[in-house]
């Protein structure tokens, strides 16, 4: 997966992931594909790809 930087969209939906997950989005550098979060008051970058299937793992097994 990568992501390409289409601007203020993508954080935007970055945003509302990290959010859900009990995160604060910081950042997305589209170069290195890596997500800045601050998790319990600590700054903390992950991998694109291993955001989204955190974010997958989480969400969907809350919905059901």
């Amino acid at each position: 997966m990568h992501l390409q930087d289409f601007g203020r969209g993508a954080r935007i939906e970055l945003s509302k992931m990290a959010k859900l997950l009990g995160m604060k989005f910081i950042g997305f550098n589209p170069n290195a594909q890596q997500v800045s979060l601050e998790f319990k008051g600590k700054g903390v970058t992950y991998q694109l790809e291993e955001f989204v299937q955190q974010y997958e793992r989480e969400c969907t097994t809350s919905l059901t």
